[in-house]
């Protein structure tokens, strides 16, 4: 009996081993397919909806910068597979394609475009173990209240663009301004940081118009009415809205002189899509925003503008800019954590610099603010121009004179 039992105790112990064994294989069969296969980096962009220009976009540069990555051998001789989702514009999409994203294993991710969003989706990566880069989100809340351990932010802060608009407006010596600007907290978080650098005595009335709005002439009445009878053109026109509402702004606005009534028109985002979809039409207006390829000279943005007017026959916008440099970003942080796992990536990033079409510049350690410039160029409407516009001026406004303090 003892005999007996003493058998089937080593039987179970070579079972155990046995079992060991095979779980120990099969885990270090999955470590190197883990660090053998393609690294996959998750893209979450508007792809349907009135913002799928701006998706669209954000997908074409983050595709051209896999493109050329893959050409020069990819990550140490690893090639990047981009997973696309669809956020469409709306937090709970967000959310979704987030934990979808994470389900499969994909826990680098470049994405949103809305700060709601990114704010929906930021901290259920950070906690599910991912790294998120965001695109377009700029609010002040993501590198400071809302701050999460995994978030990067590529685009310049609400504070960093409504600051450099402020020195735009300064240099016009223009007395009051009034401002437009979309209908939730980016609107009216800009036009509060504008007023308050500007100074509040120089502001004027300020509207606000939803995102879906397709009849904006109520908005341009209501701007009208309040400015005052100068032909001297005293007043300048603040504006931060983008794509189908600035373009209505222009067209419905055409009646009222609308744009003729103000001595400058600053734009805060909208970016060359503006210009391009107006052609001729495109009154003076200068824009403010993360990036205009005219106003950058270095190897990396050559390599970004030349491919991407080679792929689209046209020139890069700032969304295109901020998809492309998110894979940038994220490819640095691998080579800077010496793997693709998202949490040793997410602690290299803090404080680590990498090289894009704007230079080579830091994510602030203290906020994980990326230290890039804001830019600024003019364009006004020229039919004898091949993209029916010309670009009058562009410049770099260093982020150090704008970008907020660290407490």
């Amino acid at each position: 009996m003892l005999k007996s039992t003493k058998m089937l105790s080593l039987v179970a112990v070579a079972a155990l081993m046995t079992t060991a064994g095979c779980s120990s294989k099969a885990s270090r069969d999955a470590e190197k397919a883990e660090s053998s296969g393609p690294i996959k980096v998750g893209l979450v962009a508007v792809m349907s909806g009135p913002l799928a220009e701006i998706g669209e976009s954000h997908k074409r540069g983050a595709e051209l910068a896999v493109q050329q990555i893959n050409a020069e051998g990819g990550i140490d001789g690893r090639e990047i597979e981009l997973v696309i989702k669809d956020e469409k514009g709306d937090p709970n999409t967000s959310v979704q394609m987030a934990r979808e994203l994470l389900s499969d294993g994909v826990k680098l991710i470049a994405g949103y475009t809305l700060d709601p969003d990114c704010l929906a989706a930021s901290p259920i990566i950070s906690d599910g173990g991912g790294v998120l880069v965001g695109l377009s989100c700029q609010g002040d809340a993501l590198t400071q209240d809302s701050l999460t351990d995994n978030y990067f932010q590529l685009a310049p802060s609400n504070t960093m663009l409504a600051n450099a608009t402020a020195d735009v407006a300064e240099a016009t010596g223009l007395e009051t301004w009034q401002g437009i600007g979309p209908d939730y907290d980016f609107g009216r978080e800009v036009w509060t940081r504008f007023a308050d650098a500007l100074g509040e005595d120089k502001t004027g009335k300020d509207v606000y118009v939803p995102l879906d709005a397709t009849q904006v002439a109520p908005y341009i009445n209501s701007l009208l009415s309040a400015l005052p009878d100068d032909s001297a053109k005293n007043t300048g026109l603040f504006m931060s809205t983008f794509s189908a509402t600035t373009i209505g702004l222009v067209k419905q606005g055409e009646p009222y002189d609308f744009f003729g009534r103000y001595g400058e028109v600053i734009n805060l985002g909208g970016s060359t899509p503006t210009a391009e979809a107006l052609g001729a039409d495109t009154p003076p207006m200068t824009f403010v925003y993360d990036y205009f390829d005219e106003a950058y000279d270095n190897d990396v943005n050559t390599a970004f503008v030349d491919g991407y007017r080679e792929a689209h026959s046209k020139r890069p916008n700032a969304w295109s800019y901020e998809g492309y440099a998110a894979i940038l970003a994220i490819k640095a942080g691998i080579e800077a954590a010496g793997s693709a796992d998202a949490d040793k990536v997410a602690d290299a990033l803090p404080g680590m610099s990498f090289s894009g079409p704007k230079g080579t510049f830091e994510f602030r350690a203290e906020d994980h603010l990326l230290m890039s410039p804001v830019t600024a160029w003019k364009v006004k409407g020229d039919a004898s121009q091949d993209e029916g516009f010309a670009v009058l001026n562009s410049r770099a406004i260093p982020a150090e004179d704008v970008a907020p303090a660290v407490e």
